[in-house]
């Protein structure tokens, strides 16, 4: 699990600097960049089917609703290559949706840890 979110957070800064910086990467670089941003978006995805009756509807039905048009315009944009207008945005939209990911992880971390803190303490 810590590789997975050292991977992602190392994507928030990678993700707003194609964004700043747009086509000055290469083809390669941006198939990458769009694949593994993708690649990262799945097992959010997988997680919150499998908890989908303990974790709080809201958040979790706009996450995987942001998540999943992130993934099928992600695959999309990995397989077509250059030349996709306001490809800036996907980016920025990229960095927004693996700041969520961390922050849902690193939130159900630290409400899966409280009881077991609390009952320790009895």
């Amino acid at each position: 699990m810590i590789p997975y979110l050292i991977l992602i957070s190392l994507l928030v800064p990678a993700n707003l600097w194609a964004s700043i910086t747009p086509h000055l990467h290469s083809d390669l670089s941006m198939r990458l960049l769009h694949g593994v941003s993708t690649v990262v978006l799945v097992p959010p995805l997988f997680s919150m089917w499998r908890q989908r009756r303990q974790i709080q509807r809201l958040p979790a039905l706009l996450l995987a609703s942001f998540a999943v048009v992130l993934v099928v315009v992600n695959s999309k944009i990995t397989a077509m290559g250059m030349g996709v207008e306001y490809g800036w945005v996907d980016h920025l939209f990229l960095a927004i949706a693996c700041m969520a990911v961390l922050a849902y992880y690193l939130l159900n971390e630290a409400e899966d840890a409280l009881p077991e803190q609390e009952t320790r303490t009895f």
